[in-house]
This record gives C-alpha cells, sequence and structure tokens, in this order.
C-alpha cells in the first residue's frame, strides 16, 4: 500500500485490515501514521520517488495499491507534481512487473476525464478539453500509464474518486469547518452542481475494484450529485445548526478566483476552479459503473456528514 498515511489511502488501508488482509506500507520518514496505530499494519519507510524503496516494500506481496501522490494546494511545481504522481508511479508499475503481484489498483481521480461545466461525464466520455497543468496533467499521465501496463504484463484496475469528503478530510474539510465554526456567514453557489465521495465509500469501492474489477477498466467512484445550497442544509440538519440564509453572488466568487490565478505566480498556489468552471458551474461525474459491475453503495448524504461531524466534534484539538 502506497498513501496509507493520507485521506484516500489511509481509509482503503484500514478497510483492507479489517478485511482481513495483511497490509504493508510503504510511509515516508516522519509522516503521521496515528490513525494507523493499533492495527496489525507493518510499515516500510521510503518514498514512491524512490524505486529502490518500493521495490523492499513490495518483495513478497500479492496485491499493490497505489494511492500515493503530491496533491493540490501545496504549492507544489509542475515539475514536482510530474516527479512524484507520474515518476511515483512509473516506479510501482515496474516493481510491480518485477514482483510479479497478482493486480494493481491505482487510484486516480475523476479529473482525468476533464472538468467540464455543466456536462455529465462517465468513463466512457472522451475527454474534450485537455486537463489543467499541474496536479490534473501528471494524474492523467500517471493513470495512462498504468492503462498502458494494463495492457501488457501487468493486471491493473483504476478507480476514479470524485471530491472525497469524510473525517480527516482536509480540502472538502474546510467548508465543513467553516460551517461548524459558525464562519461561513453566506452560501457560496448555492446552485452549483458538486460530485462527492464518502471516504468509506471510496474504500469499500477500491477494495471492490481489487477484488472483482476487469482488467485494464476504470471505476468512477461517485455519489448522487448534489447543490453546494443542498449541501450545506444536510450539514446544518447534521450538525443541529442554522444554515446561513444569504447566499453569494456568483460575479464575486469569479473576481475571487481569478485574483487567486492573477497572484498564483506568487504564492505559487493553484485555486482549485478555473474562472470558466465557476461562470459554468459544477461537473456531474457518474458513479453508476461501480454500482452496477463492483457493487459499491453509496452511503446517503444525511449518514455521511452525521458520521463526519460526530467525528470532528469526538477529535476537537
Amino acid at each position: 500500500m502506497t498513501g496509507a498515511t493520507g485521506l484516500v489511502g489511509g481509509e482503503i488501508a484500514l478497510e483492507l485490515q479489517r478485511l482481513g488482509y495483511p497490509v504493508t506500507a510503504l510511509v515516508r520518514p516522519g509522516s503521521d501514521r496515528s490513525h494507523l496505530s493499533g492495527r496489525d499494519i507493518t510499515f516500510v519507510e521510503g518514498d514512491v520517488t524512490d524505486p529502490d524503496a518500493v521495490a523492499r516494500a513490495m518483495d513478497g506481496q500479492a496485491y499493490v495499491c497505489h494511492a500515493a501522490g503530491q496533491v493540490p494546494g501545496t504549492g507544489a511545481s509542475d515539475d514536482e507534481f510530474e516527479r512524484v504522481n507520474v515518476g511515483g508511479t512509473r516506479n510501482v508499475c515496474e516493481a510491480a512487473i518485477k514482483a510479479g503481484v497478482s493486480r494493481l489498483l491505482h487510484v486516480s481521480t475523476v479529473h482525468v476525464f476533464g472538468i467540464l461545466p455543466g456536462e455529465t461525464i462517465d468513463e466512457k466520455s472522451t475527454l474534450i478539453a485537455p486537463p489543467h497543468t499541474g496536479y490534473d496533467a501528471s494524474k492523467a499521465n500517471a493513470e495512462a500509464l498504468v492503462l498502458e501496463c494494463a495492457g501488457g504484463p501487468l493486471d491493473a484496475v483504476v478507480v476514479n474518486p470524485a471530491v472525497v469528503f469524510g473525517p480527516r478530510s482536509r480540502h472538502s474539510g474546510r467548508l465543513i469547518n467553516l460551517f461548524l465554526r459558525g464562519r461561513l456567514p453566506v452560501i457560496p453557489l448555492p446552485e452549483r452542481v458538486l460530485s462527492l465521495i464518502y471516504s468509506e465509500d471510496v474504500a469499500r469501492g477500491a477494495r471492490l475494484a481489487l477484488e472483482s474489477g476487469r482488467r485494464g477498466e476504470r471505476y468512477i467512484l461517485a455519489g448522487p450529485a448534489v447543490t453546494v445550497g443542498d449541501f450545506i442544509q444536510a450539514l446544518a440538519n447534521a450538525s443541529g445548526r442554522r444554515a446561513p440564509r444569504l447566499s453569494l453572488p456568483s460575479w464575486t466568487v469569479v473576481a475571487g478566483v481569478a485574483t487567486a490565478w492573477a497572484v498564483s505566480p506568487l504564492t505559487r498556489w493553484r485555486p482549485p476552479v478555473t474562472v470558466e468552471g465557476v461562470r459554468g458551474g459544477g461537473t456531474v461525474y457518474d458513479g453508476g459503473k461501480a454500482t452496477r459491475d463492483l457493487g459499491v453503495e453509496y452511503t446517503p448524504l444525511d449518514v455521511a456528514l452525521t458520521n463526519t461531524v460526530q467525528w470532528l466534534a469526538d477529535h476537537k484539538r
């Protein structure tokens, strides 16, 4: 398992361990492993950019789950995204082939299909617009490597999660935390459509893909689409707090995103959305194939948010 110290990789590692799989995790020295403490998980220190460390961790393993990667919002350069997400994936694939593993599960993202405002995308969709540079492009290139290997010497399958929320979530968790702390006075873009996936559902979907997915196939993991307004209302219901009565006009969000992109060469932070994306609305990613082919059942939004709010209450710092 790579990426076990992250949100998605951690949930997958715990899902597999709970079901009796002996899990070995490749982890960077000094990484936070507290969520994995008390579990029967073997740790091997190293980094996916180090071929020797990857090969050492993979020795004797039957299956490989690759969830490690450089994520947005860290100030990483395009070269860093390429080095970690593409170079790391290449190391994992090459080591898996040499080790003769039975299957590789690669955790990608829905963004490899493109961000197409107002459109519905599934696994058969053709990429109309190229991904943005940086994270999106690196994940697309990494997935292409895996699928190329799946057409040759490596049995590999891919899962493409939508925006992940749940316990320990950082990016989507910001909106939840702002609301719970009373720091969300207005609802931004209440009619904007979101494609989300609860973290536990990602773990189950990944495990089912590992066990019964078809070689070389992609599986989008995304629950039913929901608007920002409905998400905030469901969060209000789950927490017992009142939802904001005011909403933020789209032009103010457009102005803010435009400013963020203008200063990004200085801040080294790329906003997760573009001006065109804000103007055009959200993209809907269809997770139906995972349900039909793998038996993935998506947790209802109200249940997922109730669980998340409870976890945050239990882990206040």
